[in-house]
Parts: C-alpha cells; structure tokens; sequence
C-alpha cells in the first residue's frame, strides 16, 4: 500500500499570537443582583411538585430533607412498589464522613480566635 503525498491536502496554518487578530472587547457582566431581577422567583413548592410528577413517570418517588448537622439537602430516591430507598444522595456514609471531618476541625481550631 502506497500513500501518495501530493494527494494530501495541507492543514491550513495556525497563527501564532502574534499574527492572531485581536479579540473583541468582553461585554460588561451584569451583576448577580440584576439576574436576579430579571428572573421570575421560582416557588420550591413548584419545583418539588414537578420533580414528583417527573419521578412518577418512572415508578420512582424523591424524597427531600435536610440534614441539620451539615446544613444540607438530602435526597432519597424510593421505589414507590416496595417502599425501600434506592439510592441516598448523597450517600449516609458521606454524610457520616463529612460530620466526623466537621467534628475534628471543631476540635483542633477555636472558631472564636
């Protein structure tokens, strides 16, 4: 099998910084506070509500709270048939983890210094 050069189209060059042109000036971001206005508030009732109807669709039921200890939300995803949890997210253990590694850092620094 032979390769014939001349058939090969050159890849076209790639300008170096120099010769690149010069990009366009960035707009100017508009603050958080004015997205916020310009977004309608959403109602989390809403949002859980849709979430459950979408769930649904897949013989699945979520289930939110908050773990007090991290300040956290939690999400359990149920099989709505045998009422056992699915999967946790995230998972117990993290959270188990993640309370200890809070616990220690209380203990070796003094939040009032």
């Amino acid at each position: 099998m032979s390769l014939d050069v001349n058939a090969v189209n050159p890849a076209p060059l790639i300008p170096t910084r120099a010769q690149a042109p010069e990009r366009p000036a960035r707009r100017a971001e508009k603050p958080k506070e004015d997205l916020m206005k310009t977004q309608p508030p959403v109602s989390i009732r809403s949002l859980l509500k849709e979430l459950a109807e979408v769930s649904a669709a897949f013989d699945r039921r979520l289930s939110f709270s908050v773990n007090e200890k991290l300040d956290m939300v939690v999400v359990k995803v149920i099989d709505t048939e045998t009422d056992k949890v699915i999967r946790e997210i995230p998972a117990a253990e993290l959270q188990h983890v993640h309370e200890r590694i809070r616990e220690v850092i209380g203990i070796l620094f003094d939040e009032k210094a």
